[in-house]
């Protein structure tokens, strides 16, 4: 990190003025982008949660001195939504709802600069739908880390009225996504949408067929490597339907499964390993 420090100290002395402090943020991009690499393949959960927060803030840090900056923007979305899911959502619900609204506003921010300016708040559901058909493949990822920040809130938020307005925002917004690449950041628009029909009930807009298809469908395409996937099917859809073979089998293949087997993503897949075991020490209690 002090290394990055450097850079841009020395960017920005070389070539002072507005336009040369975002030089030095653009030059410095390779190095976080990295230092992102770095951190997923981390093994050490514990060390990736101490880690995260000082990244983040860099992040919005450099993100001052360049705040059109959509890369920057994107992976502050998806790093706040992490971290949020990773290692607040089960035991400070109320902070992990605070940053999943954050990582939603920075992935909105990203999506408006894409459109070239056009807002993307304040519209009815009409002018939403329309504005998602016009979207194209370069706006996936801010479209999808939206989603999953907004779904994500949404889940701790169900008793809220706004929450409950949302959902068919948040629906026609990620199949929107499964449009454009099903197979985005590891088939997430179809576990986003396995977790969003399967974690809630008819009532509330749930759908277990939908959601089991889903499920399938983004184990099919990462081959059952990305460990999420199974954790989820059985936290949402096996607890929801009250399944519980398919919430043991899924539970047993996250456990049973080595943390290698997707390196690229193994503090994700550690993330996956340690809530799994939680809950499969709950079992009793969900049947």
């Amino acid at each position: 990190m002090m290394r990055i420090f450097l850079v841009v100290l020395m960017i920005t002395t070389l070539f002072p003025g507005c336009s040369s402090r975002q030089l030095a943020v653009q030059a410095t991009l390779p190095l976080i982008s990295s230092q992102i690499v770095s951190m997923q393949e981390e093994r050490d959960v514990d060390l990736a949660e101490k880690a995260i927060p000082a990244s983040l803030k860099m992040l919005e840090g450099l993100l001052k001195e360049d705040p059109d900056n959509v890369w920057i923007l994107e992976n502050l979305a998806e790093g706040f939504c992490g971290y949020a899911f990773s290692f607040l959502e089960d035991s400070e619900p109320d902070r992990a709802s605070g940053l999943y609204l954050r990582g939603k506003d920075y992935a909105m921010q990203a999506l408006e600069l894409q459109s070239n300016g056009s807002k993307w708040r304040g519209l009815s559901f009409d002018e939403w739908s329309q504005r998602l058909k016009e979207a194209n493949p370069s706006q996936k990822a801010a479209l999808f880390w939206m989603g999953q920040c907004w779904g994500s809130w949404l889940s701790l938020n169900l008793d809220s009225v706004e929450a409950f307005s949302d959902i068919p925002r948040i629906d026609s917004l990620m199949n929107r996504v499964l449009e454009l690449d099903p197979g985005f950041h590891y088939a997430g628009p179809h576990l986003f949408l396995g977790a969003f029909y399967g974690g809630r009930s008819r009532m509330l807009g749930g759908n277990p067929g939908k959601a089991r298809n889903h499920f399938e469908q983004a184990l099919k395409l990462t081959e059952g490597k990305y460990l999420l996937i199974p954790f989820l099917y059985s936290k949402t859809y096996a607890v929801q339907n009250q399944e519980q073979d398919v919430f043991k089998m899924q539970l047993k293949k996250v456990l049973e499964t080595s943390e290698d087997i997707l390196p690229e993503q193994r503090l994700a897949n550690q993330v996956a390993k340690r809530k799994a075991a939680i809950l499969l020490g709950k079992s009793d209690e969900l049947f």
